[in-house]
């Protein structure tokens, strides 16, 4: 099974799925670790340094990461090897008859499209809502732009997630942007007084 760059990019692409779920794993993860971050040194009194705010999200951006991509690894491989292993008996063969075959390739593949896209998805959800802490150094500009860029990346995600269902874009959107919502309620009742 000959795999090219260009089959890759657009089997990444299709998988919206895994994209979505990671993205907003990450969005989501990034807003809650780096809000709490920000509203506990805020509440301490003291300065509050923006690049530590901003490594703690993304370390938690990075984790979430690494975990999407790894349990979905675990996931689509436990699937596939069910397929496979179902396959063999219906076709009345002896177990792992078809290792190393087209279709077990092809299923390797999947599974590797798979851990790449969720993992690679949420790791791009996480770092782009951590970049001005990184940028600007003023707490609370840095949080204000990191928030409004989460809700936007939230928005963008819930429309493009009611698009491909051909339900509301708009409703979809709103939903999404509810859990945010949620979110940082949760994070403020944490990390505020």
């Amino acid at each position: 099974m000959d795999i090219t760059l260009k089959q890759i990019i657009k089997d990444y692409i299709e998988m919206s799925r895994y994209l979505a779920l990671g993205s907003l794993d990450g969005i989501l993860t990034v807003m809650s670790i780096s809000l709490t971050a920000a509203l506990m040194g805020i509440a301490s009194g003291g300065n509050v340094n923006t690049m530590t705010v901003g490594l703690t999200g993304l370390s938690g951006g990075i984790a979430i990461a690494l975990s999407n991509g790894y349990g979905s690894y675990v996931g689509e491989h436990a699937e596939e090897g069910k397929y496979i292993r179902d396959l063999e008996s219906k076709m009345l063969l002896e177990e792992r008859s078809l290792d190393d075959t087209i279709i077990h390739q092809e299923a390797k593949y999947r599974v590797f499209m798979s851990m790449l896209t969720h993992g690679s998805a949420s790791f791009m959800g996480s770092f782009i809502p951590s970049i001005p802490f990184f940028l600007i150094s003023d707490i609370y500009t840095a949080l204000a732009t990191t928030l409004i860029i989460c809700f936007f990346m939230l928005a963008v995600l819930g429309a493009y997630l009611g698009k491909i269902s051909k339900e509301s874009m708009v409703k979809t959107a709103v939903q999404i942007i509810c859990v945010g919502i949620v979110i940082v309620v949760i994070s403020f009742l944490i990390g505020g007084e």
